[in-house]
């Protein structure tokens, strides 16, 4: 639970309060009743697949998806990695969508796309290459076998 606060929660509630600082959190006058409901389930849905896969990551991997702290020991392809490498930032993509939904809020908006700029760019640049570095033959056959972004079933060889 530590871990999941550390690294999930706590950078999404850093760039909510940035967002607000920069005074970028204006509302969108469209909320309603049903776009805040869709903006809720996302949040949930984010939330759980996000706390699925630092578990995984704790318990699996024995270590955290931090990128930059203690990295896992094993490489981890069990629950949503079976169908995803990424699962991951699609948990807290879903997050952010679900938030910028349920408040109606721009700048979360702007929060979401910098996100994916940031992930699309941080994946095949550094995280990918030090996989690589460090599970080598098995982290390659897994990316033959999973798609990097669009859920898939685990293509046997």
């Amino acid at each position: 639970m530590v871990a999941f606060l550390r690294f999930v929660w706590f950078p999404a509630a850093i760039i909510a309060l940035v967002l607000a600082w920069l005074r970028l959190d204006t509302y969108m006058g469209w909320r309603g009743p049903r776009v805040g409901w869709l903006g809720v389930a996302l949040l949930l849905a984010g939330g759980a697949l996000a706390t699925w896969c630092t578990a995984l990551f704790a318990i699996v991997g024995r270590g955290t998806p931090h990128p930059f702290a203690a990295k896992t020991q094993r490489l981890v392809v069990a629950g949503p990695y079976r169908w995803v490498r990424n699962p991951m930032m699609w948990g807290v993509g879903m997050l952010l969508v679900g938030l910028s939904l349920s408040l109606g809020s721009v700048g979360l908006w702007f929060g979401f796309a910098f996100f994916m700029l940031f992930v699309l760019w941080f994946v095949p640049h550094y995280e990918e290459p030090d996989m690589e570095r460090r599970f080598g033959e098995e982290y390659r056959e897994y990316c033959r076998q999973v798609s990097r972004w669009l859920p898939c079933r685990l293509r046997r060889s």
